[in-house]
């Protein structure tokens, strides 16, 4: 996902115009926004969950004439793999923004009131052209694990909102600003029906269409498609770091080649403790569209079988259902109400 928002390489300066020579992959992939704060016992802890596709063997039945037959079909679901880690227990590297190394302690010491972390997304050091983006003194964390995590939020000492997403806009042949979208917006007219599939996980149905599972709440793993659009044509509202609402027809003058921004994480401006180390110009954008759902790490053995979504196959722990059925179509499903994409 991530080598996807990279849409162009070199800023000048945050939201300042991008060089036209430069490489598309020069600055590596976007980091992570973090809002890190010590919990009661004083410990600085980040908690994530990482959605992980898999392919499993499901068991259903149907009836051949008057005789239940039993039988399997593959197919892919998404389960989440949960973590719980202090700073000391990723094995990283920390430093500021220029440079200076720090101890996890030292870190952990800098944010334990609330404070920005961008962590690398990839595992290895962050391009310096994402830094420019923040104050010298925000803490680097280089660490592997956190390039397809979802990351705890609401509740203390946790942020109020998802984390945001750090991207590069550039513009096309035509000088338009271009900005990565999402096929599927977290926040939609319309409405997700909910229901629980017989292993304990939520099915998401849009229109009629199965549109992704995973653990009911985590809002995050669907099949949408990532594609480029242009920024006068997405519904947004932007904001100075301070929350101040920006016209777009600056913001379009601000952007006119390419610039640096921040893209909030749901429909609402993101949590100050992510936005506390970055520099006054650095703009946030908040709308649905630009949302990118996180994707899950890809384990499956084949293409999921849509079949199987139309069915809804019934789990071998449940009883088989009885003869005088001509036909067994769809497992049993509890629909558990309607909820806003």
């Amino acid at each position: 996902m991530y080598s996807s928002l990279v849409l162009s390489t070199a800023l000048l300066a945050p939201a300042a115009p991008i060089p036209r020579d430069s490489g598309p992959n020069a600055t590596g992939p976007a980091p992570r926004v973090l809002a890190l704060k010590a919990d009661e016992s004083g410990t600085v802890r980040v908690i994530y969950t990482v959605p992980i596709k898999q392919t499993v063997t499901s068991v259903y039945f149907e009836m051949e004439g008057n005789q239940q037959v039993q039988k399997q079909i593959e197919h892919d679901v998404v389960n989440n793999q949960y973590f719980n880690r202090s700073l000391s227990e990723f094995n990283g590297k920390f430093t500021t923004a220029d440079g200076t190394p720090l101890t996890a302690d030292e870190a952990a010491a800098r944010v334990k009131k609330g404070a920005t972390v961008l962590a690398s997304s990839d595992g290895k050091p962050i391009g310096k052209t994402w830094l420019r983006s923040v104050a010298p003194e925000t803490v680097i964390m280089v660490a592997d694990g956190l390039s397809h995590a979802n990351i705890q939020w609401g509740g203390a000492p946790y942020p109020s909102t998802p984390a945001p997403q750090l991207t590069m806009l550039t513009t096309d042949d035509k000088g338009t600003v271009t900005v990565p979208t999402t096929s599927q917006p977290t926040n939609n007219n319309g409405y997700d029906e909910v229901m629980w599939d017989g292993g304990g996980r939520a099915i998401r149905i849009r229109g009629g269409r199965f549109i992704g599972n995973g653990y009911y709440g985590d809002g995050q793993t669907t099949d949408a498609k990532v594609v480029p659009k242009p920024l006068n044509e997405v519904k947004f509202d932007a904001y100075d770091i301070k929350g101040k609402l920006v016209p777009r027809g600056e913001v379009q003058k601000r952007l006119a080649a390419g610039g640096m921004a921040i893209v909030a994480g749901d429909g609402q401006m993101p949590d100050e403790t992510y936005l506390k180390g970055f520099h006054d110009d650095v703009l946030v954008l908040v709308g649905s569209e630009l949302v990118i759902p996180i994707t899950p790490i890809d384990q499956t053995k084949k293409k999921q079988n849509e079949s199987f979504i139309k069915r809804n196959i019934l789990p071998i722990e449940q009883k088989a259902p009885t003869a005088d059925l001509p036909r067994l179509r769809a497992a049993p499903v509890l629909r558990v109400g309607v909820i806003k994409g």
